[in-house]
């Protein structure tokens, strides 16, 4: 499917027979509880700006399903399914993940995760209690990004932006942090266990501490 446009629609995976749809419009639409297993979005927009109001994947099922070059900006990503979910190079400002499962569980608190969110800016998403241990998330924009309670451990984070975050209130220990600027965060109250950085870095950390670097 190419060079569509919908309006107010609900839609589901049926829509896309051939599992792909690129430069296609999606105004006010809504695709809750919608499986969209393995289906690729490829340069689709999914925000209206005259109405600044975006799409609903509300507890959709987004397993393996892939946005690329989109613009997801405010979409409703509450509860969704998103083992194996990509987004690259894609808008997403102000979209709102919470409750979002990006976890496969295998057993009684024994789980991993699945993801490759890359070079997106998530500016002012919402990404309130989700777990995104051991993901792909490197080259992200994450200013003023609400992390409250989430967890990134062992994740790849390496070149990200980081502007007003709270780095304290999410678990970053065991990530890559190379590449990334470092100036906002406070050693003494994040937890850096396992944290990887490179040797230009070291010095943004210590200056936080007081030390001058000669």
């Amino acid at each position: 499917m190419k060079q569509r446009e919908f309006y107010q629609q609900n839609l589901s995976g049926d829509a896309f027979p051939d599992g792909i749809a690129e430069y296609c419009q999606f105004y006010h639409c809504d695709f809750s509880r919608a499986d969209l297993s393995e289906i690729q979005f490829i340069h689709c927009k999914f925000y209206d700006e005259r109405s600044s109001e975006s799409c609903s994947f509300y507890r959709a099922k987004l397993t393996d399903a892939s946005f690329q070059h989109c613009d997801l900006t405010m979409a409703d990503f509450r509860h969704i399914n998103a083992l194996g979910l990509e987004i690259q190079d894609s808008k997403v400002q102000g979209a709102d993940f919470r409750g979002a499962s990006f976890m496969n569980m295998i057993g009684h608190n024994i789980y991993f995760c699945s993801a490759s969110l890359i070079r997106n800016n998530f500016s002012y998403a919402n990404f309130e209690d989700v777990v995104l241990e051991q993901c792909e998330l490197s080259g992200n924009r994450w200013s003023e990004v609400n992390v409250l309670g989430a967890k990134f451990c062992g994740s790849d984070l390496s070149d990200g932006e980081f502007h007003h975050m709270d780095w304290a209130s999410a678990n970053f220990t065991h990530c890559n942090l190379t590449g990334c600027d470092l100036s906002q965060l406070d050693p003494r109250r994040v937890d850096l266990t396992g944290v990887q950085i490179s040797h230009e870095q070291q010095s943004q950390l210590l200056e936080q501490l007081g030390l001058i670097i000669l």
